[in-house]
């Protein structure tokens, strides 16, 4: 009898398992809002082809608001996938179509060091194990589910290495245009030289932001909610 019952909690421990295993294509929209107004939209998607992985993440200004904007913001990241999750290779940051100010980071893994070029010039530091870019840390969490505890991530923000530390806040359920959800919120204070962040992480979608704020240095905050999105299962 014991051992029926042991076998019976292995094979739902692994199917629970199969069942929280990471889309294989994921595409989602946003709504940017600012000042209670809505200001843009961002539209981003995932695949994953084997053990790689790519990342893009594009946010457009809307409405009378795309009269001043210069272009679209392009975000990218591209990696490989491995037990710990996603380790990415290169990353790059585009802000409209000015070359000047393109922002990269490449990932040596071998080498142990992350090259920044950015403003004509790169610089290089020691590449952490578990180092995440700006687009794949928010990713993360679908291969590694957070707790409900406070989490740190190495950040290569494109220009340098930073510390992340994001605060377990509470679960709570969030209400955005995608739906309500059961989420866990997580909070990285404002600091002198970095933005702070708030995500509310889906827990019935393998903990996929539904909202984050960013709390930008300058005192303003910008919002993004999700407004659809889709998996392809693997």
């Amino acid at each position: 009898m014991m051992r029926i019952l042991l076998f019976l909690l292995l094979s739902a421990f692994l199917t629970g398992i199969a069942l929280a295993a990471p889309p294989q294509q994921l595409t989602a929209r946003y709504r940017v809002i600012k000042s209670g107004q809505l200001v843009g939209e961002v539209n981003e998607h995932f695949e994953r082809n084997g053990q790689q992985y790519r990342i893009v993440s594009t946010t457009t200004a809307t409405g009378i608001f795309a009269l001043f904007a210069r272009g679209a913001i392009r975000i990218q990241s591209t990696g490989e996938i491995t037990r710990e999750g996603l380790r990415p290779l290169h990353f790059e940051h585009h802000r409209g179509a000015d070359p000047a100010k393109l922002i990269v980071a490449d990932f040596d893994w071998e080498k142990h060091v992350v090259s920044h070029k950015y403003d004509g010039k790169v610089e290089t530091a020691p590449l952490l194990p578990g180092t995440q870019d700006r687009l794949s840390q928010l990713y993360q969490f679908m291969f590694q589910a957070p707790g409900n505890h406070d989490m740190d991530f190495n950040i290569s923000t494109g220009r340098k290495l930073s510390i992340y530390h994001y605060r377990f806040v509470k679960e709570e359920t969030t209400a955005v245009s995608a739906g309500t959800f059961e989420t866990l919120h997580l909070s990285k204070e404002r600091s002198a030289d970095e933005d702070g962040i708030e995500l509310w992480l889906a827990k019935s979608q393998h903990y996929f932001p539904v909202r984050i704020v960013f709390d930008e240095k300058n005192g303003s905050r910008l919002e993004q909610q999700l407004e659809s999105f889709s998996f392809k299962p693997d």
